[in-house]
């Protein structure tokens, strides 16, 4: 005897509406806790913007380690508390906080930006080339970072790369153009190419009168360069006298500038007293050695010039 087929069941309708409705909310719940959580991570970011804008840089860490702890994902939190760290001078958790938003947001040009900073303050400057490499690369008419570059390359002695860096910096006609002059005038003088150097320090000047770095630069160049075709004592002692004016008396390395210029312009009695003034300001040993040395010289009536690079 054959069995009559059995009916097809089904569940009831009921009951599976039931579920997709609980399922709904558990859902809805779920996508609200991750927003809460996102927004209280949103807050405790701002907070820490606020403290970081008072110099409070523990509450800023605090802070943004508390919208860290909240969104572990945000590369944000991870960047601005690597700021805080590198202002209380922590640049190895700084460079670990930038290093970890970078992972986070491969792009971030940012915090390549501020890592290399951080690698410049700790003088690792292969690392400091490269992340401004990454910078240009997402963003090709950032000028500063071809001026950062440049900086890292002029540590490392290679001038070349450093004028070209400064150069691509002018031709995007950055805003602080007198800037990039004053580092390739800079480069140029270490290489040796004193005229292209003076020419760069003037066109500072003309671009920002109260440039106080390259008034004091070209007053060094004009008052010790090995190439006594270059060598301008009175015009030195000027422009040294400028910068002086400039910073109100307050810079005392540039005291030793004025010292060297009115040395190479025979005012030796003024000479001693601008190198005495400089060595009051307690430089570093290396310096002090130095500006002793100069001091002989002027008070053997000598003026005081640099060798060849």
């Amino acid at each position: 005897m054959v069995p009559e087929p059995r009916p097809h069941s089904s569940p009831p309708a009921q009951p599976l509406l039931a579920r997709l409705a609980w399922l709904w909310i558990l859902l809805s719940l779920l996508l609200a806790g991750l927003g809460c959580g996102n927004s209280q991570s949103e807050r405790a970011l701002q907070r820490g913007l606020e403290a970081y804008r008072t110099h409070d840089d523990d509450l800023a860490i605090a802070e943004f380690s508390e919208a860290i702890r909240l969104k572990p994902d945000s590369a944000d939190a991870y960047s601005e508390r690597g700021i805080a760290y590198h202002r209380k001078g922590d640049d190895d958790r700084a460079i670990a906080d930038y290093t970890e938003a970078i992972r986070l947001k491969p792009d971030f040009v940012n915090a390549y930006i501020d890592r290399g900073h951080a690698y410049a303050h700790e003088a690792d400057y292969d690392k400091v080339v490269a992340d401004f490499n990454q910078v240009i690369r997402l963003d090709p008419n950032q000028a500063t970072a071809y001026i950062d570059r440049g900086n890292a390359y002029t540590r490392q002695g290679d001038y070349d790369k450093a004028i070209a860096d400064y150069t691509e910096a002018i031709g995007l006609n950055f805003d602080y153009s007198y800037v990039c002059e004053e580092n390739r005038a800079y480069a140029y003088s270490q290489k040796g190419d004193y005229t292209k150097a003076i020419l760069d320090y003037e066109d500072a000047i003309r671009l920002n009168p109260k440039s106080v770095v390259a008034y004091n630069n070209l007053a060094w160049l004009l008052a010790v360069c090995p190439d006594d075709k270059v060598r301008t004592g009175e015009k030195a002692v000027e422009y040294a006298t400028k910068a002086c004016e400039l910073s109100e008396w307050k810079i005392p390395v540039y005291f030793r500038t004025l010292a060297a210029a009115n040395a190479e312009s025979g005012n030796f009695d003024e000479a001693v007293k601008w190198e005495n003034k400089y060595l009051e300001s307690n430089p570093s040993k290396t310096d002090s050695e130095k500006a002793r040395q100069r001091l002989s010289l002027y008070e053997q009536q000598k003026p005081y010039h640099e060798e060849n690079p």
